[in-house]
């Protein structure tokens, strides 16, 4: 009889750790590449870090993995020439700004696994992710103006346009903020959602992977920039925003 309850204590041991052996944490980080859907724009640099949570089912083969995960992605518009005309003074602008977005996002995915030799193990997850912008960065303005007087006599005097001070007469280089109406990047949504997949490879718990991010969420308004001879009209709905490119290390805690 004690020989049986010992060999029940046992088994039920062994369950618990088998159990528990299951479950996985991986704090991870690493650089991402973010390119902008059709807007032509280069891929920009980003960052990715967080921490992933795993459940690997029996027999082993799939599993569930899901996390919070920093990330931040953006894009530039511009150069745009733009011409403001009065009665007495003609400015001449170049329109140009960007908007970078940082975001905490939470991934589910179903994990596929494989055992390589007892050391390795191959990792593909597939699943979607949503995601919340906890502040976007954003400027827009001119990164050169020029402008000058019809009337000579007011040489030297300074003049308004959308909340600045030019001088008459003179050029002037640098950056200057400009709080518009065309303002293309007043009205973005912080709420995103998208599909995500992930190829890793995990060697005595240490993990890397391999990501990609497409962002389908809804940006927000419509907008609409108008200058010297064209208009820029983005109607904003849901669809592709951004392909992302990610390469993580982490370690996994097997729980």
């Amino acid at each position: 009889m004690k020989k049986l309850i010992l060999f029940v204590l046992c088994a039920l041991s062994g369950l618990v750790v088998s159990a528990q052996s299951r479950w996985g944490i991986t704090p991870e980080g690493g650089f991402a590449a973010v390119n902008r859907v059709g807007m032509g724009s280069s891929w920009r640099a980003g960052v990715k870090v967080g921490v992933g949570v795993s459940y690997q089912f029996e027999p082993g083969w799939i599993g569930l993995k899901s996390g919070l995960y920093y990330a931040n992605r953006g894009y530039s518009l511009g150069d745009y020439p733009r011409t403001t005309e009065s009665a007495t003074y003609v400015l001449k602008e170049m329109m140009t700004g960007g908007i970078t977005q940082h975001f905490l996002q939470l991934p589910v995915m179903a994990d596929f696994s494989w055992k390589v030799s007892k050391e390795v193990r191959m990792h593909l997850a597939v699943g979607m992710y949503a995601g919340v912008s906890v502040k976007n960065d954003t400027n827009w303005g001119s990164s050169f103006t020029m402008g000058y007087s019809k009337e000579p006599q007011a040489l030297g005097k300074y003049v308004k346009s959308t909340g600045l001070g030019y001088s008459y007469g003179y050029g002037h280089s640098g950056y200057d903020e400009a709080e518009s109406a065309d303002h293309p990047f007043r009205d973005v949504n912080s709420f995103d959602w998208g599909l995500t997949t992930s190829f890793g490879i995990e060697v005595n718990n240490w993990v890397m992977n391999l990501g990609y991010d497409l962002s389908l969420g809804d940006e927000g308004g419509n907008y609409k920039i108008d200058g010297d001879n064209f208009s820029l009209y983005e109607v904003r709905s849901v669809g592709a925003n951004y392909n992302t490119m990610s390469l993580t290390v982490g370690y996994k805690f097997k729980l």
